[in-house]
């Protein structure tokens, strides 16, 4: 909770210089310097990251372990490409830090007050709720998405699945679960700036469940469970998001009405 706050802190619109207005060469000026430092920052994680490549195995096997025995691969150079991707995915998550807040530098000169202040506010959400995903697919759905697969498997039938197979499997659920569990904070900033109103929302809870079991189809294998295992979370999240919004408002309401007696 401390680093969640001081990210909001240094997402503050006390951060964000008043820039004058730029030319067009300028903002283009601004976004290389942005993008050679992220650049920069995901080539030093990412060799940061490499030597601890046994660890990264182990930790993305570990969830599937249950099911699968053993692991394989095919090509000689699998394994050391595989490697190599761990790194860099790794990598960028050590430096995703410093990669928001080098975007945060370029984008926020160009929003409004209210827009910095929520974005702000939502951050340190963010990034709570990211990590809340990956540990609810590393717990939950990759043990059960892995045991339902194979439990296919017969005495003639006799599951043999390669590490990139998994790993890319798994990864992929992990990513997928954290960028899905953002869901609140986009549909509370929306409700807050007023361009979709909660009574709306609230009223068209079917059309939200459709869209819900339609992202989950498209970030998860094409398999019922998998995709159930991830909408259920975010159906509740939806109701979250509501009661949040709610309350959020009931507080500025109050705030209102304080200020007004004075």
């Amino acid at each position: 909770m401390i680093n969640q706050k001081r990210m909001s802190d240094n997402l503050s619109e006390n951060n964000i210089s008043k820039d004058e207005p730029k030319s067009f060469y300028e903002h283009l000026s601004d976004l290389r310097v942005c993008v050679i430092r992220c650049v920069l920052a995901l080539v030093i994680c990412t060799i940061a990251a490499f030597p601890f490549q046994e660890f990264w195995l182990k930790i993305l096997i570990y969830p599937g372990s249950r099911s699968l025995k053993t692991l394989t691969w095919l090509n000689p150079p699998d394994i050391f490409i595989l490697r190599m991707k761990l790194s860099i995915v790794f990598g960028l998550l050590i430096a995703l830090p410093y990669l928001v807040r080098q975007i945060w530098f370029f984008v926020a000169p160009a929003l409004h007050q209210h827009e910095r202040k929520w974005i702000a506010r939502l951050s340190g959400i963010s990034l709570f709720l990211f990590w809340l995903g990956v540990m609810f697919a590393y717990w939950v759905m990759v043990p059960l998405a892995m045991k339902f697969f194979m439990s296919f498997g017969s005495e003639f039938l006799v599951p043999n699945i390669t590490m990139p197979h998994y790993i890319g499997f798994t990864t992929f659920l992990l990513l997928a679960a954290g960028c899905a569990f953002q869901i609140p904070i986009v549909l509370v900033f929306l409700m807050r700036m007023g361009i979709v109103p909660r009574e709306k929302m609230a009223k068209n809870r079917g059309i939200v469940l459709v869209i819900i079991l339609i992202m989950s189809a498209f970030f998860t294998p094409p398999d019922i469970i998998t995709m159930l295992l991830m909408s259920a979370p975010l159906y509740s999240l939806f109701e979250a998001s509501l009661l949040m919004d709610k309350i959020m408002e009931k507080m500025k309401n109050k705030k209102e009405l304080i200020t007004n007696n004075e």
